[in-house]
């Protein structure tokens, strides 16, 4: 997160009990940052969704007691960090191709369709280093997967992605460190 940003940093107890409190309190903060010039109600949605789906991961996914929940704004953006030293990403594509973090040399750079729901198709496309960016592709017709049957374990990244203007993972190998970003941009600069 950029140094200039005016960041929290909240520590989470991963537990479904602990997620309402944990949301209004970064909500709060996140209105009480932009002062006087309150984020417009449908921006603020999409980061409500984000950090309900950041935490639910960490209840889910992570499989630690806690992560740490940053919440960064600049005079341009509001960026969400979630990290923990639980297991890696695992994702399986739509061809049930899997890949795993860390990444290893030989198959950077990765770029596959991980999910669909009819409508758009979650894909991920990693870089050199290993960051996993994800990314939205409108289906030219609209499809009905076997969603109603089978909704994904990557449904929540769908919304993540879908809801962010930037939404990335990164690894760290050498300390375990997992991080999922999310950015959203603002229309006109915080004053």
């Amino acid at each position: 997160m950029r140094e200039d940003s005016d960041q929290i940093t909240i520590v989470f107890k991963s537990s479904r009990e602990g997620i309402p409190g944990t949301l209004n309190l970064c909500l709060d903060h996140i209105r009480q940052k932009a002062g006087t010039s309150p984020l417009h109600d449908d921006l603020m949605a999409k980061i409500k969704w984000v950090i309900m789906e950041l935490l639910t991961n960490a209840v889910k996914h992570s499989g630690e007691r806690e992560s740490v929940l940053k919440i960064g704004l600049t005079m341009d953006a509001v960026v969400l960090e979630k990290e923990d030293y639980g297991k890696p990403l695992v994702l399986t594509g739509q061809d049930k191709k899997k890949i795993m973090w860390p990444l290893e040399e030989m198959v950077r750079p990765v770029d596959f369709p991980i999910y669909h729901n009819g409508m758009d198709s979650l894909c991920v496309r990693t870089d050199e280093s290993g960051r996993a960016i994800f990314f939205i592709e409108e289906l030219a017709e609209l499809e009905m997967p076997a969603l109603l049957s089978d909704t994904s374990e990557h449904f929540g990244l769908l919304i993540m992605t879908k809801a962010s203007d930037e939404f990335a993972y990164e690894h760290e190998p050498d300390t375990g460190l997992n991080r999922f970003i999310s950015t959203f941009y603002f229309t006109q600069p915080l004053p």
